[in-house]
């Protein structure tokens, strides 16, 4: 068996590194690469092995997806996040239910299409993530598939409970949820201590395998899913700097180890559809690229986020959840699911995944394309959510109102120079209404945005939001303010002095030059001034962790 298993990886990962050499070399996504190596991997490797790795690979990267979760963002998002996961699986879940019986399946088999149409994947998104979200909506799409993981927990739970056993066993769902809270009391009072006692990355790495490990085994015992203790056991990482950082860097290595599992083994559990196969993998395939977005969209517009930002969170949503398949596995070993709607699910969650890789990398394409053809206009009012005084001119336009763009518009009130600033995250716009006089709501990718802070008036604008096609824009603007910009590094910032930018801020930068700086100032200070700068040092960054 162990010589069976270590061949299975060994072909797994000699054909994802040949064809990862190829996404590398002309830039693709990689989880296409690992789905079609997978595809490929299916002819010499034996199902029952490959559901089990499927599981193992759905169990670790659900823990990596706990760990790397930011509870700030459920507390601030956490209201959207919910109603958008419970509409989404009232209506589609039950309109695809009356599909599937429609269809001619049982009950049990429609519930099964249910599920699996809608939910969706949090996997995707942490395997094309690059680093942790910092934008509204990346944040929105991180919260929302938290919100529908706990959903998919307690359907597990109950199916594990009350279908997949012979006997109903209230136990199992109660020592399910009992995991859960076990890993939320971990990560309030307990992780901080143990992690305290951790000061390398070894070690840290040690107690995150110990975590799921140990979880897991606790799943077993209790005769439910490794994925409850999976992810009970990413719960149980408290999120607070500095340990959550010592975590992430400890466990990257399991990522890039145990994504590729995943995805190679649901491609290689691809059969030859029947034509019943066909049919319901495309009404799963409608399901969750069109209708799932399609109803995150009009959700968020209705709790006044923009078009943008709704169409960039919901084309997050757009693939089959991992929770599906781990239900769809467990269905196959009970013997309660239809093969052809197991091959479904398997086939429609490579379809989406492939798709959503592509509709997450070029958001910002998708969404022009439907702005332009009118699709947002109703619901873009600019004017009614600002306020600007109407004789505004030679100010400052400040772009975003994160901790920068606060630096920023305190700068400006000190020198006595009247700014507006630029928002469209409803958290932040919240602050923004009671701390300046002068405001605009909205996408700084529109016209109208522009128009409304008077840029044509401005004298200078200062973009501090980090995607730099954003922070970019103002350079196309007809204006003859100047700018002043931020890029992610210094090949971006030459293009944007190229495009006309005053100035341009390089985060790393602006940190090697203010270190210098601290140096210079620490060598020439005797022990009284020493002492001020540790302080003033400490205080900004603890000013700078709490919320604003």
């Amino acid at each position: 068996m162990v010589v069976e298993v270590i061949g299975s990886l060994t072909a797994i990962f000699v054909l994802a590194a040949v064809l990862l050499l190829a996404a590398g070399r002309y830039g693709l996504p990689v989880i296409p690469f690992y789905l079609v190596a997978g595809i490929v991997a299916g002819f010499v490797i034996a199902e029952e092995q490959l559901l089990d790795l499927a599981q193992w690979g759905i169990a670790f990267l659900v823990f990596l997806f706990g760990v790397e979760f930011d509870t700030a963002d459920i507390r601030e998002l956490g209201a959207d996040s919910t109603v958008i996961a419970i509409v989404q699986l009232l209506v589609t879940g039950g309109a695809f239910y009356l599909v599937g019986l429609g269809l001619g399946l049982d009950g049990l088999n429609a519930l099964y299409l249910a599920i699996a149409a809608a939910l969706s994947s949090s996997l995707v998104s942490l395997g094309e993530a690059n680093g942790r979200p910092d934008v509204t909506f990346e944040r929105l799409r991180e919260s929302i598939h938290f919100v529908e993981d706990l959903l998919a927990i307690v359907v597990v739970l109950c199916l594990s409970a009350f279908v997949y056993s012979a006997q109903p066993a209230l136990e199992q769902l109660a020592v399910g949820i009992g995991l859960v809270l076990v890993g939320l009391f971990v990560r309030r009072y307990l992780f901080d201590r143990i992690a305290s006692l951790a000061d390398d990355i070894e070690i840290m790495m040690l107690v995150g395998v110990s975590f799921i490990i140990g979880f897991i085994a606790l799943s077993e015992l209790a005769g439910i899913s490794i994925v409850v203790g999976a992810f009970a056991a990413g719960l149980a990482v408290s999120p607070e700097y500095p340990y959550n950082i010592k975590m992430l860097d400890a466990i990257e290595d399991l990522h890039d180890f145990f994504a590729p599992i995943f995805f190679l083994t649901l491609g290689a559990l691809i059969a030859i559809p029947t034509l019943e196969t066909a049919l319901y993998t495309l009404v799963l395939v409608v399901a969750v690229l069109v209708v799932n977005p399609a109803i995150a969209v009009l959700v968020l517009l209705r709790r006044g986020y923009d078009p943008r930002t709704s169409t960039l969170a919901a084309l997050g949503l757009d693939q089959v959840s991992e929770f599906s398949l781990i239900v769809a596995i467990g269905a196959l070993g009970a013997g309660t699911i239809e093969g052809a709607l197991f091959e479904a699910i398997v086939l429609a969650g490579v379809v989406t995944m492939i798709v959503s890789a592509y509709s997450s990398r070029y958001g910002e394409e998708i969404h022009r394309a439907l702005a332009e053809r009118g699709l947002f206009g109703p619901v873009q009012r600019v004017d009614e959510r600002s306020r600007v005084t109407d004789d505004l001119s030679d100010h400052v336009i400040v772009v975003g109102y994160g901790t920068e763009g606060k630096e920023v518009a305190r700068a400006c009130e000190e020198a006595g120079r009247e700014f507006v600033v630029i928002e469209n995250d409803p958290v932040l716009v919240e602050g923004l209404v009671d701390d300046v006089e002068n405001y605009v709501v909205g996408d700084v990718m529109g016209d109208r945005v522009w128009e409304a802070a008077r840029a044509d008036r401005a004298e200078l604008i200062v973009s501090t939001v980090i995607q730099e096609e954003r922070s970019a824009r103002a350079l196309e603007l007809d204006t003859e303010a100047d700018v002043i910009t931020r890029a992610t590094d210094e090949k971006s910032a030459r293009e944007l002095f190229e495009r006309g930018a005053l100035y341009v801020a390089v985060p790393d930068v602006l940190a090697a030059g203010r270190l210098a700086a601290r140096i210079e100032a620490v060598l020439e200070a005797d022990e009284d001034r020493r002492e001020e700068l540790r302080e003033r040092s400490r205080e900004k960054i603890e000013s700078a962790q709490r919320p604003s």
